[in-house]
């Protein structure tokens, strides 16, 4: 199998309002390793420079991050695909800009889906020889969730908002049901913005696979499905989600002789600020210790 020729393995993880992505450090050809770079730092064109990590990387804007093993060739002839398409694709957007309209369309940023949608098309697009990678595309999604606001009679000032937890927990028509304790007392429904977690993997045809909870890629993919299946939690804090996910990947790299010299986890954090701002987001890079052998 071509795109299992150079080894390496990719873990990505779900949390709350955040998500943490491993990625290995071997290269090799076939049984020979080549290079067991530990670390690496975004270059001008979003990629690892080089003698760092050997996976390749691209960081479009600060809410999404993708990355991808298989050939080495066909990822670096991938990366560039991505990286032409990426910069028409805005330049496109500012050219049907409007003059005087307020914010700048050079400053939006493309959202997790569609650069998902993107890859797929350049993936599928080059089907008859096609390239030998697995992708994968993690990010933090903005989405609008609806809140029900009740007011007390006309022209009043309290307002108390409540969430609809519908799709949730409970029984939607049990959350969708006020009880009305004033004759005056009226609803308005509105939105707020949050920040969502979005996983995605493909292969090398393009076909897409979301999760909400892991993916995973790779020569130890089948390792690294039963370790993240036995150790994820929903829900998980930024903390918590870089130990379950460096945990499950080195105990699944430990299973494979392709894999491993070394794990790198890099956390996108949203921020606590309200209406789920995009600028406020961080990334981390946790740097994690395996067996060489």
């Amino acid at each position: 199998d071509p795109s299992q020729f150079n080894g390496g393995s990719i873990l990505a993880m779900a949390g709350r309002n955040s998500v943490a992505i491993a990625i290995d450090a071997r290269f090799g050809l076939g049984m020979q390793t080549i290079s067991t770079g530990s670390d690496g730092d975004f270059n001008g064109n979003g990629r690892v420079s080089e003698g760092g990590n050997p996976r390749i990387l691209q960081l479009p804007n600060s809410n999404v991050l993708l990355a991808w093993t298989g050939l080495y060739g066909d990822g670096i002839g991938f990366a560039e695909e991505m990286n032409v398409q990426l910069a028409r694709k805005v330049r496109r957007a500012g050219c049907m800009g409007f003059p005087g309209s307020s914010g700048s369309i050079m400053e939006r940023k493309m959202s997790p889906r569609s650069i998902t949608m993107l890859m797929s098309h350049l993936l599928y697009r080059r089907r008859n020889a096609p390239y030998y990678i697995e992708p994968v595309v993690v990010g933090l999604e903005t989405v609008c969730i609806p809140i029900l606001l009740e007011t007390k009679g006309l022209g009043s000032d309290d307002i108390r908002p409540k969430e609809l937890q519908s799709t949730l927990d409970g029984n939607p028509s049990d959350q969708l049901i006020s009880t009305q304790k004033e004759s005056a007392m009226t609803q308005q429904k509105v939105y707020r913005r949050i920040q969502k977690p979005f996983l995605c993997g493909t292969d090398m045809l393009g076909a897409q696979s979301t999760s909400k909870s892991f993916v995973c890629s790779g020569v130890a993919s089948r390792s690294l499905h039963g370790t993240a299946e036995a150790m994820w939690k929903p829900d998980l804090e930024g903390d918590e989600l870089v130990e379950v996910c460096g945990r499950a990947f080195v105990s699944a790299l430990e299973r494979d002789i392709l894999s491993g010299y070394g794990a790198v986890v890099y956390l996108i954090q949203g921020g606590k600020g309200e209406d789920g701002a995009e600028d406020d987001v961080q990334i981390t890079e946790y740097v994690l210790a395996c067996r060489n052998d």
